[in-house]
């Protein structure tokens, strides 16, 4: 008897069992957790903190001086960017006007500038650059201009001055899939997209300008009475007036929080309030 136990029991033996899986551990987040409640941003380090302030302050200083994008001394921040965006919807008079009012000196400067700028040009164009590279563009570029030259503003490092001298996007050089019309006028040192009016030439004009102004190329301007000028932290201070008043209590609150806590008051006064409906102020004899 005891043998054909033993018999059935290793005959049908018990089935394996899966190790049990670990616990999960309630410190891992799940995938989705971070899409389903928003994760804040990181504190800005104190240098970060003062270059916003004053890059906002010069932003500020340029809404409350427009003429500032009026003057004739810019163009030679960039003459084939100037040339391509406003000179080349002025009428002879306004040319004439404009040589008159910058004098023969400024007019034979900018001239050299302007035909410099563009045989430097050509000569990177000539060379062999690979395609799709921003970078090797504008190395080819401050390679073959001359050091007095000022840098272009198509070759820039910084995407947005990019932007607004191409008229693209400002993330690449714009090589690729171009056509032979575009690329012909980015040789003659015009934007690989030309504005159409004038309207859109003064805006891509006034956007290099003052992108410029804000990173603190203009080495004419002073920007010692801009940068340490807190009267033109405008744009902060309306962000810690919106700040409090997002955590203010609204008025309708506070009166009803307020009649709740004088319920026994208020009460007396309704009841003294529906006794004086019926009542006309004349005395019945």
């Amino acid at each position: 008897m005891t043998d054909s136990l033993d018999e059935a029991v290793v005959a049908s033996p018990m089935p394996p069992q899966a190790p049990p899986s670990p616990p999960r551990s309630s410190s891992s987040p799940s995938p989705t957790s971070t899409y389903v409640k928003p994760q804040p941003r990181p504190p800005k380090s104190p240098a970060h903190s003062a270059q916003i302030r004053v890059q906002n302050r010069r932003r500020e200083y340029l809404e409350r001086n427009p003429k500032y994008f009026e003057s004739l001394e810019h163009e030679l921040a960039d003459p084939l960017l100037y040339d391509a965006l406003i000179r080349r919807f002025q009428s002879a008079e306004e040319r004439e006007k404009e040589g008159r009012t910058k004098g023969y000196s400024r007019v034979l400067e900018v001239d050299l500038l302007r035909g410099e700028a563009k045989l430097a040009q050509l000569t990177s164009s000539s060379q062999d650059v690979p395609s799709g590279s921003t970078n090797a563009t504008t190395a080819t570029a401050t390679a073959t201009a001359p050091s007095w030259l000022p840098r272009s503003a198509a070759t820039d490092a910084d995407a947005f001055i990019r932007e607004y001298a191409n008229g693209t996007d400002g993330l690449g050089d714009g090589d690729a899939g171009a056509s032979s019309s575009s690329s012909a006028s980015s040789v003659k040192g015009l934007p690989r997209q030309q504005p159409e009016t004038r309207a859109e030439g003064r805006e891509r004009w006034d956007g290099f300008l003052r992108r410029r102004f804000v990173l603190g190329r203009d080495d004419d301007f002073d920007y010692r009475a801009v940068d340490e000028n807190d009267d033109l932290d405008t744009l902060e201070r309306r962000e810690i007036e919106d700040a409090w008043f997002d955590d203010e209590d609204p008025d309708w609150v506070s009166d009803s929080a307020a009649e709740d806590r004088a319920a026994g008051g208020g009460e007396e006064m309704r009841r003294r309030e529906k006794r004086l409906e019926g009542e006309t102020g004349i005395q019945d004899f």
